[in-house]
């Protein structure tokens, strides 16, 4: 019997498959017989290390908790050097003269200047994980960009060549080989997280799992699909059939926050319905013309955009602000500028510091300006002393003693008017930033007391959900992802650079 689980956002979903696990090893189920496999790695992370703090288990003993793309590299037995990296694909679009195969859209069309890029791989891959036709891909409006027919086969013909003569393999060849050699290990316990988001080749690999173990849990939530377009199998999960078990309480979801994104979500069509329960607070939702009219100064803070523009734009504005943030996983300036900043303040003031922090001002002076040549690096140095600010003047090089914005003269021009306004504002530069701004794709799964949510659209999506209702519905679920994400204050914001997506009102 298949159990699924449904978990809706907030509801935990995810602490519910790690409690499973905890409840098979309590019955003595040996652990390297337990299989949990994520989309991410980060819930693979999690679980993983819950299960060594409560039994005592080194990371050897859970061989099997791991994304299904390093299963299949783990079980083909195959090395790094065997696996496809930037330096072969740059190789091989030389080689084809197509140009750069990592070329990125810009706001100006798209691979400007550069010629034929992603748009191939794009095509390419799609067919390969949803188990399709190259031809059925290419008609189909599952990609962004065309290319001539006779140039995706001339590009997959030389990429399939290339890998061949060089026994290379890339992450869609993995999932492959694992399915056409069989390699599923015999499991007593298999839990799938996330599975909403796998694509068909993953969906094949989870089947061959599943005939090898005795016990298989699926968790996951079709309102949160949203990867079809990288070639999630949606219908798949749709149609699983086995025990449902629906979790029925939001901790995250305030009860304002619940009616709205539950009106949404009901215009989707195809879907388990799913009743549970909002946290026991009102919450607010609160509608701006722009986002400029929004105070950050308290708080913590996930402010999404449903495009890449949209969330560069909100950068924008977080810098003139003054305000330190996180922008997906990279901080808004390199810590170790913000360690220089910090340290060089430290050192005027009067304090000593170790050679590791003076090394560390260091590598921000630049030479003749700030620092005499021949000692930025500091050879020579005793190591285990303590260096004020004097004896770095009289003995090291050190030729000024001016504030950081004219002493550490590598920063750029803007990072130093961003941090002196950081500075202004009274922003701690040593604490975890506040704010993060992402794109509603690249933060599912994350929270925040606050959010800002833009209800702008780009032009290709907009057009989509406007004539197809498969994209329709996955438009709506983007927009449900956004709308869940907030603990307490959730900020909609009108259309500012393009056509919108309509919220329900009221």
């Amino acid at each position: 019997m298949l159990n699924i689980l449904l978990g809706p956002p907030g509801t935990g979903k995810t602490e519910t498959s790690i409690r499973t696990v905890e409840s098979f090893l309590e019955k003595g189920v040996p652990p390297d017989r337990i299989g949990y496999f994520a989309f991410t790695r980060r819930a693979n992370i999690e679980a993983k290390e819950r299960a060594m703090a409560r039994f005592n288990l080194a990371s050897d003993d859970l061989p099997y908790f791991r994304t299904l793309h390093s299963l299949a590299y783990s079980q083909l037995g195959i090395s790094r050097s065997q696996i496809m990296t930037r330096k072969h694909y740059d190789e091989v679009s030389e080689w084809l003269k197509i140009g750069s195969f990592f070329a990125r859209e810009s706001d100006y069309g798209p691979f400007k200047d550069i010629g034929y890029g992603d748009k191939f791989l794009e095509l390419i891959n799609m067919a390969r994980i949803t188990q399709s036709p190259l031809r059925e891909i290419y008609n189909s409006s599952r990609v962004r960009y065309k290319a001539d027919w006779r140039m995706v086969e001339y590009v997959q013909r030389g990429l399939n060549h290339y890998k061949e003569t060089l026994h290379l393999l890339d992450y869609t060849d993995m999932l492959i080989q694992f399915i056409r050699r069989e390699l599923a290990p015999r499991l007593e316990v298999l839990i799938i997280d996330e599975a909403q988001d796998l694509s068909s080749v993953q969906w094949k690999m989870v089947e061959l799992l599943a005939e090898k173990a005795q016990h298989t849990f699926v968790a996951g939530d079709d309102d949160q699909a949203i990867y079809r377009w990288a070639g999630a199998d949606i219908d798949k999960f749709l149609g699983l059939t086995g025990e449902i078990t629906v979790l029925n309480q939001s901790y995250r979801i305030p009860a304002k926050h619940h009616r709205l994104s539950q009106r949404l979500i009901h215009r989707v069509l195809h879907r388990h319905e799913k009743e549970f329960r909002p946290k026991d607070i009102e919450g607010e939702v609160l509608w701006h013309r722009h986002s400029e009219q929004i105070n950050l100064e308290d708080g913590k803070w996930l402010l999404l955009s449903r495009t890449t523009r949209g969330a560069n734009q909100l950068e924008e504005e977080v810098r003139q602000r003054g305000h330190l943030y996180r922008y997906d996983a990279s901080r808004s300036t390199d810590s170790k500028v913000l360690q220089a900043v910090i340290l060089w303040e430290k050192l005027r003031s009067g304090k000593k510091l170790p050679v590791e922090d003076v090394k560390k001002i260091y590598s921000q002076m630049l030479l003749h300006k700030q620092v005499t040549y021949g000692y930025k690096s500091l050879s020579g140095i005793n190591e285990e002393g303590f260096y004020s600010i004097q004896d770095l003047q009289q003995d090291h090089g050190l030729l000024t003693t001016a504030s950081w914005d004219t002493a550490l003269g590598k920063i750029s021009d803007r990072d130093k008017r961003y941090l002196s306004a950081c500075i202004r504002k009274g922003e701690s530069l040593t604490t975890n930033p506040r704010i993060t701004i992402s794109t509603i794709h690249r933060a599912k799964g994350a929270q925040a007391e606050k959010v800002v949510l833009l209800t702008d659209t780009s032009g290709k999506s907009n057009s989509q959900w406007r004539f197809s209702e498969e994209d329709k519905e996955d438009e709506i679920r983007v927009f449900y992802v956004g709308l869940t994400r907030a603990k307490q204050e959730l900020h909609l914001v009108h259309p500012m650079y393009s056509a919108g997506f309509t919220l329900p009102q009221g």
